[in-house]
């Protein structure tokens, strides 16, 4: 049986997991995934809209599903698939786990969540499978580096960048647009606001920043770092004409950091030519992913109204056929006008003839 979680599973999620996948975003590189409170998070608050657990039981089998909401969009990301117990006799866990994410998709679905995504590693590849067969589809492959190497202080130059305001959100979607491919742009479903920084950002964890380098249509990058209490992730935009500052927008962002937390830089597969120059920063690859998206369905309303400024259509009259009572009662008619018709002819020629 697959529910949402209740108090009782709660504790399961306590014991260590017999196998467990956690799938990796930006947010939880920075900040780690604990599954027994976030479960205890979706049971106070009810899963689906902001985030989400659903539990499969069967005797001594026991599976999560969680995925947690993205802020202020439609959307969830799949965070973590586990199992607990069972044996011989039960489900498999890649049967157990299809289940879990088809009532996953299902019930955020109803809750208005128009997509899912994954960050599924590459070296899971039943486990592709599984997301495949529920209906997710692979839009873009991602790597995770880690700063480990030499000194990235060796340099001597920092890009003049300057923090993003609320005015940039337009430039910054243009550069999106501009140097990201339109597949991408399409499952990503991204517009002006959600480049927004939330007003709540310094308090929240983890939480972001970013730095834009030029202005308008001349805004050449932009680079946004997420922070939690485990590392720092950096992500970048970067115009084709502009990448031989990227060394320098870099070192830009690691002059802002502080401490000795573990740095991230993600990059996408239609970033290839700036991997390079973040190598030569000491960034190594750590992670290969696979980005998927799935497409939830989303009831629509039909307007009731109708227009009243258009024409009525016209139609041709519809041809009878008379009966015979009503023939003969025209032919009657008829013929009485035109005996009445004669009479009356006849006697206006006899008056002018006489007349005559």
């Amino acid at each position: 049986m697959i529910r949402p979680v209740t108090l009782s599973d709660i504790w399961t999620l306590r014991r260590k997991p017999r196998s467990q996948v956690t799938l990796y975003n930006e947010a939880m590189l920075a900040s780690p995934h604990r599954p027994f409170w976030f479960a205890l998070r979706c049971w106070l608050e009810g899963s689906a809209q902001d985030c989400a657990t659903y539990v499969y039981r069967e005797g001594a089998l026991s599976a999560v599903v969680q995925s947690i909401g993205r802020r202020g969009r439609p959307e969830h990301d799949v965070a973590l698939m586990a199992a607990y117990g069972g044996g011989n006799g039960h489900p498999t866990d890649p049967d157990v786990w299809f289940r879990l994410l088809e009532s996953l998709c299902t019930e955020v679905g109803a809750a208005r969540i128009q997509r899912i995504y994954a960050a599924l590693p590459q070296r899971h590849n039943e486990l592709r499978e599984i997301f495949r067969q529920a209906g997710f589809i692979g839009y873009a492959q991602q790597s995770v580096l880690r700063l480990d190497g030499p000194d990235w202080d060796q340099g001597t130059t920092l890009a003049p960048m300057r923090p993003q305001s609320n005015h940039d959100v337009w430039a910054i979607h243009k550069l999106y647009g501009a140097v990201t491919p339109r597949q991408v742009q399409l499952f990503e479903a991204r517009d002006a606001r959600s480049w927004m920084l939330p007003l709540d950002r310094v308090w929240r964890r983890p939480y972001r920043n970013a730095w834009v380098l030029g202005a308008g249509d001349r805004m050449a990058a932009y680079l946004h770092r997420t922070t939690g209490p485990v590392g720092h992730v950096f992500s970048l935009l970067i115009r084709p004409e502009a990448r031989e500052q990227m060394t320098d927008v870099l070192r830009f962002g690691l002059a802002q950091i502080h401490d000795a937390l573990p740095v991230y830089l993600v990059l996408r597969d239609y970033q290839q030519e700036l991997f390079l120059p973040a190598g030569d920063l000491g960034f190594h690859p750590v992670a290969d992913h696979t980005l998927l998206c799935k497409q939830t369905t989303v009831a629509a309303r039909r307007s009731l109204l109708t227009p009243a400024l258009e024409s009525p259509e016209t139609h041709p009259p519809i041809p009878t056929i008379s009966s015979q009572c009503e023939d003969r009662r025209f032919y009657g008619s008829a013929t009485g006008y035109y005996q009445q018709y004669r009479i009356t002819s006849g006697n206006a020629s006899g008056a002018y003839s006489s007349g005559d």
